[in-house]
C-alpha cells in the first residue's frame, strides 16, 4: 500500500449513489447543457476587446496574434486567426514562440518588429498576463494590446487596452478555470454577436481539444463546452478533423471520443519551429491539398516524441531515488530532458509521490524551472514566496514555471523548501487515495449494472472530475481475475490470498491502483 485510503462504506446505496454522495454531485451537474452557460457579458473587458478588434478590422489595421506553443495556445491562435479570415479580414499574422529556442514572455526582438513594422494591435491568447513592461512599451509606441489569458493574476495586471482573464478579482464571469482557448472562444462569440455574424461550429471542437490538453478542471463552464462536443460529435466536420480520420478510433461512446480528443491534442503538441512558425498551427490553417502531407509529419513527430517520453520515464526511475520527503527539486545536469518536457517529467513524479516537484534546466545562461503538484499545495503561492530569487514566473496552482539566474538557484531551493515545510501538514493530508464507491466481489453484478446504466452520466472524466476509484473487497486473484479482467501478476499478488483492491476503469478493462491483504481473509 502506497497511500492512505479514504472511503465510506454505505451498503444501502447503489454504486452510482455512493459516487454522487461522496463527491457531493447534484443532479444539475449531470444534466448541464449548452443553454446553461452563463452570460458572456459578465466577463470583464470582453466587450471592450471585441469592439477594439472590430474597429481594427474596419480600419484595416495591422494585427498580430501572439499565442503559446502548447495545444491551448495553438488552438486559441487558430480559431481567432481563422475567424478574422472568415469575416473577410486579411491584414493579420500570428506568432507562436518556440519554448526550445526562446525564453518565457514576448521576445524583445518581436517587440522591436511590432514597432518597426507599425503594427496597430497585438492580441495575446493563452498568455500575456505578466507582460507588464512589454505592454507599456508598445503603448508608448502607439500600439494597443489586448491580453486574453487564463493564468493566475499576480499583484497587478498589464496596462493594456483590454485584459480578458476570468481570474481577475473584479471579473464576474463564473468560469475562472477556463482554458485559454475557452477565453478566446467567448471573445469570438462576442465579436460575432456585435457583427451579427455566424460562428463556425467547428471552433467549439477545437476549444474542446485545447481545454482537455491544458488539463483544466472539467467542471462548470468547461464541462458544458466539452459535453456539448461529445453529445454533438458528428456535427463537427472541419477539413483538419476529417483529414485525421485514418488515424482515429471509431467514436462509439464518450470514452472513445475523449480518447480521440486527447490523441489530437498529442499530435498538435508537436511541430515547434523558429521565427514564430508552428507546424501544428499551419496544419490547421493550410489548404486542403497540403494537410495530408503535414499530418504525416506530425504523426511521425508524435511517434518520436512517445519514444522520448518512454526514455525519460526510464531515466527518472534510474536517476531519482524513491522519495520520502515532501518535495523534489531536480536539476537535469545530464541534459537528458528537453526543455519542453520538464513539465511532463515533473508531473510523472508529482503523481507518483503526491508531492510538489520542480525540474530545473540550464538554458540560454539562465535556469528554467517547471513544477507540478497535486491537491494540498499551490505552486503560484510557493513561487510568490520565492519571487526574490526569480526573474519571472507564471502558471496555475498545480502547474507553473519560472526563470532564474543560475546564482539564485540555491536561494530559490532554500525558499521553496521553507514554503513546503510550512505546508507539510496539507501535503501529508493529501497523500491519500479517495475512493468513490465500495462493493465486494459478491456484488460484482451490481457493478455491471452501473456500467450499463449510469457510467456515462458522470462523463466527461478529467481534471476535477476524475475517473471514479472503486474499492473491491474480498478479491481472490485465482478465483476472480478472469471475471473482473484485472491484471495482478505485475503487482505481486498471491493468487490464493484474499485482497481489498482499489481500481479504476481503463479502456475495456480495469487498472489496479493499490491493494492490501483483506482484514478478514
Amino acid at each position: 500500500m502506497k497511500f492512505r485510503w479514504n472511503y465510506n462504506e454505505k451498503s444501502d446505496l447503489s454504486i452510482f449513489d455512493q459516487i454522487k454522495e461522496n463527491r457531493k454531485i447534484a443532479d444539475s451537474f449531470i444534466h448541464l447543457t449548452f443553454s446553461d452557460l452563463p452570460p458572456i457579458s459578465l466577463m470583464k473587458d470582453l466587450a471592450k476587446a471585441a469592439e477594439r478588434i472590430i474597429e481594427a478590422v474596419r480600419r484595416n489595421e495591422k494585427i498580430m496574434i501572439y499565442g503559446h506553443d502548447d495545444v491551448d495556445g495553438i488552438t486559441s491562435t487558430y480559431i481567432l486567426f481563422d475567424f478574422l479570415e472568415q469575416i473577410g479580414f486579411q491584414n493579420h499574422v500570428y506568432y507562436i514562440p518556440n519554448r526550445m529556442l526562446e525564453t518565457h514572455g514576448i521576445p524583445d526582438r518581436l517587440i522591436d518588429q511590432l514597432i518597426e513594422q507599425k503594427f496597430n494591435l497585438l492580441i495575446t491568447v493563452d498568455g500575456g498576463i505578466s507582460e507588464f513592461e512589454n505592454v507599456k512599451l508598445l503603448s508608448e509606441n502607439g500600439i494597443d494590446t489586448i491580453v486574453t489569458d487564463h493564468h493566475l493574476v499576480q499583484d497587478k495586471i498589464p496596462q493594456a487596452y483590454a485584459v480578458v482573464n476570468p481570474k481577475q478579482k473584479d471579473c464576474e464571469f463564473p468560469g475562472e478555470m477556463l482554458a485559454g482557448v475557452g477565453v478566446t472562444y467567448f471573445l469570438i462569440l462576442q465579436i460575432a454577436d456585435l457583427l451579427s455574424y455566424p460562428v463556425d461550429e467547428n471552433y467549439l471542437f477545437w476549444t474542446a481539444v485545447g481545454t482537455v490538453a491544458d488539463k483544466v478542471p472539467l467542471l462548470g463552464v468547461n464541462r458544458i463546452l466539452l459535453k456539448e462536443v461529445l453529445d454533438k460529435w458528428y456535427m463537427f466536420d472541419s477539413e483538419a478533423f476529417r483529414t485525421m480520420a485514418p488515424y482515429l478510433v471509431p467514436a462509439l461512446d464518450y470514452s472513445k471520443r475523449i480518447s480521440i480528443i486527447k490523441f489530437i491534442g498529442r499530435l498538435l503538441s508537436n511541430g515547434r519551429e523558429a521565427e514564430g512558425e508552428n507546424l501544428a498551427l499551419y496544419y490547421l490553417i493550410a489548404p486542403r491539398e497540403e494537410k495530408e502531407i503535414i499530418l504525416q509529419k506530425l504523426v511521425q513527430l508524435q511517434r518520436e516524441n512517445e519514444t522520448k517520453l518512454n526514455l525519460i520515464c526510464e531515466y527518472l526511475k534510474e536517476s531519482v531515488p524513491a522519495n520520502n520527503k515532501n518535495c523534489i527539486i531536480f536539476l537535469d545536469k545530464d541534459n537528458e530532458i528537453e526543455a519542453n518536457l520538464l513539465g511532463f517529467s515533473a508531473s510523472q513524479l508529482a503523481l507518483k509521490y503526491l508531492i510538489p516537484v520542480v525540474f530545473l534546466k540550464e538554458k540560454n545562461d539562465v535556469i528554467i524551472g517547471e513544477a507540478r503538484c497535486t491537491e494540498g499545495f499551490n505552486l503560484m503561492e510557493a513561487f510568490t514566496h520565492c519571487k526574490k530569487s526569480l526573474i519571472q514566473f507564471g502558471g496555475h496552482a498545480k502547474a507553473a514555471g519560472f526563470t532564474a539566474q543560475k546564482k539564485q538557484i540555491s536561494h530559490f531551493t532554500e525558499l521553496f523548501q521553507d514554503y513546503v515545510s510550512k505546508k507539510k501538514e496539507q501535503i501529508e493530508n493529501h497523500k491519500r487515495i479517495d475512493v468513490d464507491a465500495v462493493f465486494s466481489i459478491e456484488e460484482f453484478e451490481e457493478f455491471d449494472n452501473y456500467l450499463q446504466s449510469d457510467y456515462n452520466l458522470l462523463q466527461p472524466f478529467g481534471q476535477g472530475n476524475r475517473n471514479p476509484h472503486f474499492l473491491l473487497k474480498n478479491f481472490k486473484p485465482a478465483r476472480d481475475s478472469e471475471k473482473i479482467r484485472l491484471k495482478t501478476a505485475e503487482d505481486g499478488l498471491d493468487p490464493d490470498e484474499i485482497y481489498d483492491v482499489i481500481f479504476k476503469l481503463k479502456g475495456s478493462g480495469f487498472k489496479m491502483i493499490d491493494h492490501r491483504r483483506a482484514e478478514l481473509s
